[in-house]
């Protein structure tokens, strides 16, 4: 069984969460578990329970795995920010034990460098702010939200939405 994943419903499309009813051990109680449906989940979860899983010293000099409190809150994070069709984002390791999620689409980058849980340095760069755009987030990610919706859409669309 995975770090992160006791069950996977990216599958189950039609859905935009799926649920499961799983029982507590000795316990007379169940409690019910949902995790919302995204076409790229698997392949995050997937990433981040091999950056959780890396061996210290992973980068030839010491470094530490990627924390399974920075991998948790990087998931959480882009469950709340990415809706279901957003396009996968690359996901990297870093020296410390954090990460940087990165989106290098046709309009633009956007990378989110996870510090810590409520430590995110986002920074992002589209033809119209070539010096680019940074700002230090901890628990509203909406203006990432926005940042990865506008530069997801097709090239066209903007300038058909606007006729």
């Amino acid at each position: 069984m995975t770090v992160l994943r006791q069950a996977s419903y990216a599958n189950q499309a039609a859905a935009s969460t799926a649920s499961a009813v799983v029982p507590l051990r000795g316990l007379p109680a169940r409690i019910m578990l949902s995790e919302p449906v995204r076409a790229w989940r698997t392949a995050v979860v997937d990433r981040l329970n091999e950056l959780v899983a890396l061996a210290v010293g992973w980068n030839g000099y010491g470094a530490p795995p990627v924390s399974f409190e920075n991998a948790h809150f990087a998931m959480r994070m882009l469950e709340a920010t990415c809706g279901p069709d957003a396009p996968a984002p690359q996901i990297v390791p870093g020296p410390s034990g954090d990460l940087q999620i990165e989106w290098r689409l046709p309009r633009g980058d956007v990378e989110l460098h996870v510090r810590g849980p409520n430590d995110v340095l986002a920074y992002r760069e589209t033809p119209l702010l070539l010096n680019g755009e940074e700002i230090h987030l901890t628990i509203d990610f909406a203006i990432v939200a926005g940042w990865v919706k506008e530069l997801a859409e097709p090239l066209g669309a903007a300038a058909a939405a606007a006729a």
